[in-house]
């Protein structure tokens, strides 16, 4: 009974829609082709189908598109502006989408049709949102053709009703799924109706349904076809076939969509070729009863669901419940206002909008890199390309004009070289600083590591390209980190060959590792790298904590390397650099040992900069505060050996940024009364720290400048 509350005033509506072309006196007929339609397709799918919850009725997206056809065939020779034919015509390509379906399930391309270009299909499901959208107000705006005035509006009164009903809806679904919205925007919008006619019997809010010619049992135009109509349908057998190809496509797609919820609702085992041929049955069944496609409806689903529907006997009694609502209660029905199923119309077109368009448009107007903002524009160019041509056009236009530019952007992005640009790694360095001694290790080693960024598609055509880079690169290299912040997708072939590349350089005893990986693709091939290569596989979430990953495992294979565990004299510190024994130990009576757990802060950001430390164990992360959020965001890290906050004894001021430890640390401190100290006493002595101070700044400038000259190159 749930489910046909919410059926009832959506099938109702969708046979409006659907017949809507034929003008206001075919109101009364769509609405019972609607009704037929959810009772014939809701009991053969339900029967067909694997036992669940999963309930089939017509919807508005589905019934655009007929009525798109049914505009089309207006302008057409053969078909002139004869309603009874072009009934028929819809109503022939509800059977043909049925077929297309069965065929579907039975070839099992389900599989496929899921895998459709999602630009092609948003662009698509705007289009059909934005046409009916376009119906429900267009019978209130019109077009002025009297000179200074675009636009005039009829039936004013009646289009704040729709409008305020319609918001109402899209309020209520929004805001609860306890309450069907299109249920309770009939019964709602029909009582305003009927309370504003009775105080206000001059009010202007349209007319009601009318008597609903409903006949048992129920058969559309399709049973019996004259000889005359047989002959102007064959002229129309292209268009007929392509609507039809259409239909069945976006009927499906909704299926799939549907299929999948309730597999996640109930954890059903999935069926798809099986219940897509109980769809195209229901399909073929609707256009034998009434002529109003239908598909399995997530709506519907949902209140099945919530109200205990577990088993097909759900479809079944529900559309039982609808016939039954036709034939006994068919003058409650032909009541209903006809300005309530606009509002209901209006409130389904604007919800049928696609999210992700909209996510799309800002996406491209934000400030990101480009790789992604050309993603961003290609998505979008191909949305805005379906949706002009299927409003302008047709339907199936829409769909091949989507289609073509999709393939012609898939080509363009295939002929791109998937490397953009490659580098070692003695000319480019984390963020991390080091000490002089370490730094020298990976300036001599940094040819035995190489980075590659890539970017566009990685598919089968370039990806053996890329796998022949990296396998020329492992004979003179340790390490190879392949950066995928570009990569717009990646197929099944492009997984294979990561995956053949990560497992060959481990044989060897060598590394390739990977960074920005892109954590949602576009491509349903793939929802993350990181799902497709060994889980040993080093991943990190961006370049600087992969180089820096990268440096450590060089310093740690290096005979020389200085990034000992033990801590670090003063003589062996860059800050005393060309210190002799006496001029140490004048230095170290001034130095205050301290020492700091893992995770705890060192100094703040804001802090008073009163204060160098000097590293003689341990890590530290400096992190700077977000002006978007409270968080603080890692921009370099100093190893041991190196100083922290060595600006305090040139300028003293504020804490620029925040000093974590990565793990226990062990300094010493030198403040700056210490160090006005030895200013005073022994001149010399500080003279020699500032002179390594400005060396060691000077040395991060010229590397900072050289990074720069290599990554712009």
């Amino acid at each position: 009974m749930s489910v046909a509350c919410v059926t009832l005033p959506v099938s109702i509506a969708s046979g409006m829609l659907a017949y809507a072309p034929m003008g206001a006196g075919y109101a009364a007929k769509g609405a019972v082709a609607g009704l037929c339609g959810a009772v014939a397709a809701g009991i053969v799918a339900a029967l067909l189908a694997s036992s669940s919850f999963i309930v089939t009725s017509p919807r508005a997206s589905i019934a655009a598109v007929q009525a798109t056809l049914a505009a089309h065939f207006f302008g057409h020779g053969a078909s002139g502006s004869d309603p009874e034919l072009i009934v028929v015509a819809t109503t022939l390509t509800v059977l043909l989408a049925g077929l297309w379906q069965i065929l579907f399930g039975v070839l099992d391309l389900g599989r496929i049709i899921k895998f459709a270009p999602h630009p092609v299909v948003a662009g698509f499901l705007n289009a059909i949102a934005l046409l009916i959208v376009v119906k429900q107000l267009g019978d209130f705006v019109k077009l002025d053709a009297a000179p200074g005035r675009w636009l005039r509006i009829e039936h004013p009164l009646m289009l704040v009703f729709v409008a305020a009903l319609a918001a109402f809806i899209i309020w209520l679904a929004r805001s609860t799924s306890r309450i069907p919205a299109p249920l309770a925007g009939l019964a709602v919008g029909t009582v305003l109706f009927y309370a504003g006619r009775t105080l206000l019997p001059g009010l202007d809010l349209g007319s009601t349904l009318g008597p609903l010619p409903i006949a048992l049992p129920a058969m559309s135009r399709l049973v019996e076809i004259e000889n005359t109509a047989r002959a102007s349908l064959v002229t129309l057998a292209p268009d007929l076939l392509l609507v039809s190809l259409t239909l069945a496509t976006v009927a499906t797609v909704e299926s799939l969509l549907a299929f999948r919820v309730a597999q996640n609702l109930a954890d059903l085992p999935p069926r798809p070729p099986r219940d897509l041929i109980a769809q195209g049955a229901g399909n073929c069944a609707a256009a034998l009863a009434g002529g109003i496609a239908a598909t399995a409806s997530l709506q519907q689903l949902n209140a099945a669901f919530g109200a205990g529907g577990r088993t097909r006997v759900c479809g079944i009694t529900s559309a039982t419940l609808i016939l039954v609502a036709g034939v006994g209660l068919a003058p409650a029905l032909a009541a209903i206002p006809v300005a309530v199923l606009s509002a209901i119309l209006l409130a389904t077109g604007i919800a049928l909008f696609d999210r992700w368009s909209l996510r799309i448009v800002r996406e491209t107007l934000a400030r990101r890199p480009l790789a992604g903002r050309l993603g961003a524009w290609q998505n979008l160019s191909v949305v805005v390309m379906v949706m002009v041509v299927t409003v302008g056009v047709s339907t199936v236009a829409g769909v091949l004009a989507g289609v073509a530019l999709s393939c012609l952007i898939f080509i363009v992005d295939m002929s791109r070289p998937i490397v953009r640009r490659g580098y070692r790694g003695d000319e480019v360095f984390s963020k991390r600083v080091r000490s002089a001694g370490d730094a020298a290790i990976l300036g001599r080693t940094g040819s035995r590591r190489a980075v590659l960024e890539l970017e566009g598609v990685l598919f089968f055509g370039n990806a053996e390209n890329l796998s022949a880079t990296v396998r020329r690169l492992l004979d003179d290299v340790d390490m190879v980190l392949l950066d995928l912040r570009g990569v717009s997708d990646v197929d099944v072939s492009g997984l294979a060959i990561l995956d053949t590349i990560v497992s060959s350089s481990r044989k060897r005893g060598q590394t390739v590792a990977f960074c920005n990986v892109p954590s949602n693709l576009p491509g349903a091939s793939m929802s993350s790298v990181g799902d497709a290569v060994p889980a040993v596989t080093p991943t990190f979430p961006d370049l600087d904590s992969a180089l820096e990953w990268m440096e450590d495992k060089a310093l740690e294979t290096a005979t020389e390397s200085r990034s000992r565990p033990v801590a670090l004299s003063l003589g062996e510190l860059d800050l005393f650099r060309d210190f002799d024994e006496a001029d140490v130990a004048i230095a170290a009576p001034y130095l205050t040992a301290c020492e700091f757990p893992a995770g705890a802060a060192i100094c703040r950001e804001g802090d008073d900069a009163d204060r160098v430390w000097i590293l003689i164990k341990g890590s530290v992360s400096i992190r700077l505060r977000s002006s978007r959020d409270s968080t603080n965001r890692r921009i370099s890290g100093l190893a041991q050996g190196t100083t922290v906050g060595e600006m305090a004894l040139i300028e003293g001021g504020k804490r620029s940024a925040t000093a974590v430890a990565d793990e226990d640390v062990m300094c010493l401190a030198l403040d700056r009364a210490a160090f006005d100290a030895i200013l005073r006493d022994h001149p010399k002595i500080a003279t020699k720290l500032l002179t390594n101070i400005v060396r060691l700044m000077s040395q991060r400038m010229r590397r900072v400048t050289e990074e720069l000259r290599v990554l712009k190159g």
